[in-house]
């Protein structure tokens, strides 16, 4: 199940957006063993590894073990058994291929492989075109579920209204019942606000059709998110919510009924969030405490942590702050069990199933400790909170690169950052932004109020007027707004403790700007201080650099190749490395995947500077340095580099001179964020967007020159290069300087 995400409504409550499972699209074949208590795994297993098992045997044991562990959310066990069930399936009959294809299909559209889905997809559907069979009708089903997630809506609902009928002349009451959900879905999303009505009327004729069994208790559980989503995000009468009831206790009925405990969880779980909705908050508490028990005694964490998750909500609007902090406290420890099960795959479900979850323990949190009028249980609090935000990071890490080995084995503690340093970690929250301040191993709690929306807004705007240079000073009045907010409420603490350098734990937005542009009415920040960021302090690995005993791989192209222009300062850049440092060099035709690839694996080299074009993406697939042949992705990136980290030999540092990801695109900061942990290297400097080459190469030499003396940090010494720029006429501008950022090691 996966979120159909609405704009809400000035009306909508808390509950309403809180929860991932709002509205889901059906997929086939998810009941049944779906929700079978006893699985019967290793017997399953025996069958698929007996040595004299026939292939029809095989096949079938691994196609109900994958609807096993689909259906629990281990989606990525689920999907070797479905290759190798399409393996067999390739001798068997039509039947069987059809089955397995339409199997790994949904699967891949699970896990967020849409266009792979597409593939598999796509000939099956052109295949029974015309056709009144069932593979038609299930195949229109999930390409119209391929199609919604990739915003063809109009194409999902012509898909979903084909089904219909012919899931009907066949006699298929509840595919045809799975397929009116979905068009109630795109019609929702369209605005089809009109045809609405008669799709639920003709829903709940379907339902009435259907056996008493757990196949039609999901579909009514499914029926009622719609209700709900009807009457709270497009006004629709009071009937729809009554309608939401009438399913949800129907279904609790029949999930009884069949012992059914995992579906039961969800009947009792969802209404108890009508009940939420509706402020009764003892009847919703119950009921989700019912939920969460049913989830946990069948290890269905996959949706326990869900319930915990809004028992903790509800406690929080009942003004129980200490019961909420100890059930999200819960939610997060169940949400362990399956995160990396539940994100794997699908670039959405990170902010849509675990992120909420982190930011609202912590919102809560934060609030508690800011009444605390003890130092030590308020130095307790905000430590916790600290802690939690290190896991939030590390796990959307993990979520964006797909990859729980990306995780440095070792890592550092806010008491080991060494005095002068001041860690900061700003947390973006619906009506304020909070700032946890850390020096000296003391946390300091300050706060900004400002609306979300405005916060976004303002940053947005500020990255605008940063990139280029419109020849007026706009930045800087948007650069002191900023810099009231994140800087000025703590400026006087670290006056007092004579702090020096600042490292900064974005949060969402503020990835996407140079934190060193911020300007306080007379100076930027960089004017003031040492300036890193890194993706989560417990993600750094801080170690002083030599660059005199270090050797340096430079490469990079000035040609214009594969459709980028050409970078004409790339020469002069690598020339300087070269005669100064010593540096070995690839250029141009020089600089391909291969060679690059072999000399970044060279554990010889702590220092890889390239100069390249250099794209990130909210997608990770998509995030590619470029060479003169092909285009270096981040897994050729780790595949090069990052096993040096597994040798203990990690490299120093990679310089990436030219490098750029788009405006407002929080997820593909993250990417750029991250590409020293996926890359296996300490630090990284590296730019939000791409400068001049005149800049570049006066920047790049001056950062060198400055680390080379062995009397500046790194930090200290990108702190030096920016401010030259900023003393030369030509680069004062931030578009020419603030873009460049170091990440992570910041000694």
């Amino acid at each position: 199940m996966r979120a159909v995400r609405h704009q809400p409504g000035s009306m909508i409550p808390a509950s309403a957006v809180s929860l991932w499972l709002l509205g889901c699209f059906v997929a086939f074949g998810l009941s049944g063993a779906a929700y079978a208590e006893d699985s019967g795994e290793e017997l399953l297993a025996q069958v698929i590894n007996a040595s004299d098992a026939s292939v029809a045997e095989r096949f079938a044991g691994l196609m109900r073990l994958s609807k096993m562990y689909r259906s629990r959310g281990f989606k990525q066990r689920a999907l070797p058994l479905l290759h190798e069930a399409s393996r067999l399936a390739l001798g068997m009959g039509v039947t069987e291929r059809n089955q397995s294809r339409l199997e790994l299909g949904g699967l891949l559209y699970d896990l967020g492989a849409y266009a792979d889905a597409q593939d598999i997809l796509q000939p099956l559907l052109d295949e029974s075109q015309g056709q009144n069979t069932l593979t038609r009708v299930i195949v229109l089903n999930e390409m119209g579920m391929v199609q919604g997630l990739a915003n063809n809506h109009k194409f999902a609902l012509e898909l979903f209204e084909e089904g219909i009928p012919l899931a009907k002349l066949l006699g298929e009451s509840e595919l045809a019942a799975k397929l009116t959900v979905n068009r109630i879905k795109s019609l929702s999303t369209l605005g089809e606000f009109r045809h609405l009505e008669g799709a639920f009327e003709g829903l709940d004729a379907l339902l009435v059709s259907l056996p008493p069994g757990s196949r039609k208790a999901e579909l009514l559980i499914a029926a009622a998110n719609e209700y709900r989503s009807g009457f709270w995000y497009f006004n629709f009468s009071h009937k729809w919510i009554q309608s939401a009831y009438v399913h949800l206790i129907e279904a609790g009925k029949l999930a009884e009924q069949n012992r059914n405990t995992r579906l039961l969880s969800y009947a009792r779980g969802y209404l108890g969030r009508l009940y939420e909705d509706d402020r009764n908050f003892e009847t919703a508490l119950s009921l989700s405490r019912e939920a969460a028990f049913h989830a946990n005694s069948v290890r269905a964490f996959e949706s326990a942590y869900l319930w915990e998750w809004q028992i903790g909500r509800i406690q929080k609007q009942s003004n129980r702050p200490l019961e909420a902090i100890a059930s999200y406290k819960q939610a997060v420890k169940t949400l362990e069990h399956v995160r990396q099960d539940l994100i794997d795959g699908s670039p959405y479900t990170f902010h849509q199933k675990v992120l909420p979850l982190f930011t609202e323990l912590s919102d809560i949190l934060l609030t508690s400790a800011k009444k605390q009028t003890q130092a030590t249980s308020r130095q307790q609090q905000l430590s916790y909170v600290q802690q939690v935000l290190e896991q939030a990071k590390s796990a959307e890490l993990q979520d964006y690169f797909q990859n729980d080995c990306v995780l440095p084995e070792t890592s550092v503690e806010l008491s080991q950052v060494e005095s002068g340093t001041a860690t900061i970690y700003p947390v973006i929250l619906p009506d304020r932004l909070e700032m946890l301040v850390s020096v000296d191993g003391v946390i300091h709690q300050f706060v900004s109020p400002i609306q979300v929306a405005d916060f976004n807004g303002l940053v947005n705007e500020f990255r605008e007027q940063l990139q280029v240079d419109f020849g007026d000073e706009e930045y800087k009045e948007l650069g002191e707004e900023l810099y009231e907010l994140v800087i000025a409420p703590y400026e006087a603490l670290l006056a007092s403790e004579q702090v020096t350098t600042l490292l900064f734990v974005p949060d969402g937005v503020l990835r996407t700007v140079p934190i060193a542009a911020l300007f306080d009415g007379e100076q930027y920040l960089v004017e003031k201080y040492a300036i890193a960021t890194t993706p989560g302090l417990k993600l750094t690995l801080p170690t002083p650099l030599t660059l005199s005993d270090s050797a340096v791989f430079a490469g990079g192209i000035s040609d214009a190749v594969q459709g980028f222009p050409g970078l004409p300062g790339v020469p002069m850049e690598l020339e300087n490395l070269r005669t100064t440092y010593g540096a070995s060099i690839l250029s141009n035709q020089d600089f391909s995947a291969d060679s690059v690839s072999k000399e970044m694996a060279s554990s010889q080299f702590s220092i890889v500077h390239i100069a390249t074009h250099g794209h990130f993406d909210s997608n990770p697939q998509k995030s590619f340095l470029l060479t003169h042949d092909d285009k270096l992705t981040m897994n050729m990136l780790e595949r090069s580099i990052g096993y040096r980290k597994v040798l203990g030999d990690p490299l120093e540092l990679l310089v990436l001179s030219a490098c750029e990801t788009a405006a407002g695109d929080n997820r593909a900061a993250l990417g750029l964020a991250g590409v020293a942990l996926k890359a296996g290297a300490r630090s990284a400097v590296a730019t939000l967007w791409q400068i001049s080459d005149a800049a570049t190469v006066r920047l790049i030499g001056s950062f060198y020159r400055n680390a080379a003396t062995g009397d500046s940090s790194k930090a200290e010494s990108l702190r030096n290069a920016q401010l030259e720029l900023i003393g030369n006429e030509q680069f004062a501008h931030p578009s020419d300087w603030a873009p460049f950022l170091l990440i992570g090691n910041w000694l």
